[in-house]
């Protein structure tokens, strides 16, 4: 098997699968897995002492500040070793972050936009959705705008629309990766 040379970032609307993939990709490769959304509860915890989840900072704080912590987070985790990340949905919708993982490989992963709006359901309204409008509403809204970006700045797709197994397989086609 190659190493792995540049970062692979997994980018992709809320609850497509891209950590459960992102995890088992970095196992079957015998590389780190990052989740940037764990990096970035780290990083409030140690700059605040206080824990609170990436929903929570976003509620309390808002978007920008958010987004200004997601790309500090980011930042730090491009310097590290060459790994799998996981991105959160909105990091690949600014210029800064675009620019940070444009070393990388991007990929898109999808899954059927009736299943992923059902997962999203289960957990409770997103702190991103719009309170103004109805969730599904809210939801195609973001999906079309949030899917141009995906499109224009990754390397290549995958649905997600078998097992985890499957989903990993095919990045490591792609990517030539396979043992």
């Amino acid at each position: 098997m190659q190493s792995l040379r540049n970062h692979i970032v997994l980018i992709g609307f809320k609850h497509v699968g891209k950590s459960v993939i992102g995890k088992d990709l970095a196992k079957k490769l015998h590389v780190p897995f990052i989740d940037l959304d764990r990096k970035i509860e780290i990083l409030y915890e140690n700059k605040f002492s206080k824990k609170s989840t990436c929903r929570q900072i976003m509620q309390q704080n808002g978007e920008k500040f958010f987004r200004y912590l997601e790309m500090n987070a980011l930042s730090e985790i491009i310097n590290f070793q060459p790994s799998i990340v996981s991105l959160g949905g909105g990091t690949p919708l600014t210029a800064e972050n675009q620019r940070i993982i444009k070393s990388c490989i991007v990929v898109h992963i999808t899954a059927p936009r009736g299943i992923v709006f059902e997962r999203i359901l289960m957990s409770g309204q997103p702190a991103f959705f719009n309170p103004e409008e109805e969730l599904l509403e809210s939801f195609n809204r973001l999906w079309n705008e949030r899917e141009k970006i995906y499109k224009e700045i990754k390397d290549f797709s995958i649905e997600n629309n078998d097992s985890v197994d499957a989903a990993v397989s095919k990045i490591t086609k792609k990517l030539n990766l396979e043992e």
